[in-house]
């Protein structure tokens, strides 16, 4: 009897050591998976793609220049970032390519790094509106751009040609009233070339960007500074003059030329004088019935 009851704690004692083992095992397991769960719950903000917030999402283009909106996303990995257009919900953009027949709208990216830009080229009215920046998680998480198109024109306060006499001065005045912004950038091109101190001797530009104004100084011009000059501002169309260098005698010529025309075209004047004076004379007489001997 005592034998029996002593084989029985025996027993009782390893089922209570496999009981323990078995629930220090399952203890430990739960152990583990919270870990990996408070683990799980960091990943996303280290790991997942994220917005770089730090991108201007306001956009104000003049119509008929390009709009171009920068959409920064930290940890892509391999999702994909797509453009949206939000009154429709077209897709624009999946990657670097375009998926609409409006050829206008461009995606533009670097490789390896985190900015994906939407171009929109020769902006219209119907462009300004909400765009979003897509990213192809689960759920997708998307970033709300503002497009704005305003009209806005730069001026140069000058007459479209310009005839200027070798070794006297170019002056060119451009204002942009309506560029938006409080502070507008204008910069000066001769041809297709940034015209600046540095190009030749004897140029100034003086900018005021608060009004929206620039002036642009040539010293003594030669016969290479003929050609085109553009006033470009910011965020708006940029206005053009041509200028034409002439030599001193051929100023003069053209003075002379001048004269002469108008001196010739005195008595054409008078004759025709005359004969509207004769016209109303003769109200009852067809005018097909005239003759110029």
């Amino acid at each position: 009897m005592l034998l029996e009851y002593f084989m029985a704690m025996l027993v009782i004692m390893g089922l209570t050591t496999t009981f323990d083992k078995h629930t220090s095992r399952i203890t430990s397991h739960m152990q583990h998976f919270a870990l990996a769960t408070e683990l799980s719950n960091l990943i996303p903000e280290e790991y997942e793609p994220q917005f770089d917030n730090s991108s201007e999402r306001e956009i104000i283009a003049a119509l008929g220049t390009t709009a171009r909106m920068h959409c920064r996303v930290r940890n892509l990995g391999d999702r994909a970032v797509s453009w949206i257009r939000q009154r429709d919900l077209h897709i624009l953009t999946i990657g670097i390519m375009t998926y609409t027949n409006d050829q206008r709208f461009l995606a533009r990216h670097i490789d390896n790094s985190d900015e994906w830009v939407l171009k929109v080229v020769s902006v219209q009215p119907r462009d300004a509106g909400v765009y979003e920046c897509q990213v192809s998680t689960e759920p997708k998480i998307s970033l709300a751009y503002k497009l704005m198109v305003v009209t806005s024109k730069a001026q140069i306060l000058a007459n479209r040609e310009l005839f200027i006499q070798s070794g006297s001065d170019i002056n060119l005045t451009c204002i942009a009233p309506q560029a938006p912004g409080p502070y507008t950038h204008m910069l000066w091109y001769k041809d297709t070339e940034l015209v600046s101190d540095s190009t030749r001797g004897g140029i100034r530009v003086i900018s005021e960007q608060q009004i929206k104004t620039s002036n642009l100084v040539i010293s003594r011009v030669l016969n290479t500074d003929s050609g085109n000059y553009t006033c470009s501002a910011d965020n708006s169309n940029s206005d053009s003059v041509f200028v034409h260098i002439i030599k001193s005698e051929q100023h003069a010529a053209m003075q002379h030329e001048l004269g002469i025309r108008l001196e010739a075209g005195g008595p054409s004047l008078w004759l025709l004088l005359g004969l509207l004076l004769l016209l109303q004379h003769m109200p009852h007489r067809p005018l097909r019935q005239l003759a110029f001997v």
